[in-house]
C-alpha cells in the first residue's frame, strides 16, 4: 500500500549540556570544539615563563576554584578552567576570554592548591600575552591612559580631591611623566594605540 502522507522527520536531539570541551554550557556558549581549535604549542609557549613553568603539576582538582571569591560570586570566572583550557592548548579561547581579568590577586587560588602551582602568575603571564595579542578589556585601555596622562589609573577631579582632604589624607602624587615613560619603555602606549585604532 502507497500512501501520499509525508513522513515526519524524526526530532532534533538536544545538544548535551555540560563543562567538558566541545559541549554546549549554556545558552551563548561556543559552539564545538574543532581541530583547528587546539593550538598544541601554546600550553609549552605558556610554560616558557618562569612564572608559569608549575601549571605542568595541575591536575585539575579545582581546590582554587572552590577557594576563589571572585568564583563565589561570578561563577563563570573558574581558574582550574582556564588551567585547563591552556593545558589542552585552547590559545584563541583564553586569550580573548574576559574571565582572565576578572582576578583580583588575592592569591586564594595559591594557597589552596596542594600542588603549590602559582595560578595568580600565571594569569598574569596570559594577560600579558592577550595583550600583546590585542585582547584587552576597554577599562584597562581607559586605567593606562589615565596612568599616562596622570600617573594614577582613574580620574582625579576636584571632588576626589576634596574627599581626601576631608579624611586628612595626602595629595596625590599626580607623576604623568614617569608613569608615560614606563609605558612606553614597556611598549604599553603602542599595545593602547592599537586597541584606540580598532
Amino acid at each position: 500500500m502507497s500512501s501520499n502522507k509525508k513522513q515526519k522527520p524524526p526530532p532534533k536531539r538536544e545538544p548535551e549540556t555540560g563543562d567538558g570541551p566541545g559541549q554546549a554550557q549554556e545558552e551563548g556558549a561556543e559552539a564545538s570544539l574543532t581541530i583547528d581549535d587546539l593550538d598544541p604549542d601554546f600550553p609549552r609557549e605558556v610554560m616558557s615563563h618562569e612564572e608559569a613553568r608549575g601549571l605542568n603539576h595541575c591536575y585539575a582538582c579545582a581546590s582554587c576554584t572552590a577557594g576563589c571569591p571572585v568564583h563565589e560570586v561570578f561563577p563563570e570566572f573558574d581558574p582550574r578552567k582556564l588551567a585547563l583550557m591552556v593545558k589542552l592548548g585552547l590559545r584563541t579561547a583564553v586569550l580573548s576570554s574576559p574571565h582572565l581579568w576578572a582576578c583580583t590577586a588575592c592569591h586564594s587560588c595559591e594557597e589552596h592548591c596542594p600542588q603549590n602551582v602559582q595560578l595568580y602568575h600565571i594569569l598574569n603571564v596570559l594577560k600579558n600575552m592577550a595583550a600583546r595579542e590585542g585582547h584587552t578589556p576597554y577599562p584597562w585601555i581607559i586605567q593606562t591612559r589615565n596612568l599616562a596622562r596622570t600617573g594614577v589609573i582613574y580620574r582625579t577631579d576636584e571632588s576626589l580631591r576634596e574627599k581626601r582632604r576631608a579624611r586628612s589624607l595626602p595629595e596625590l602624587a599626580c607623576e604623568g611623566e614617569k608613569a608615560r615613560a614606563v609605558i612606553e619603555a614597556s611598549d604599553l602606549g603602542r599595545r593602547v594605540e592599537r586597541r584606540r585604532r580598532r
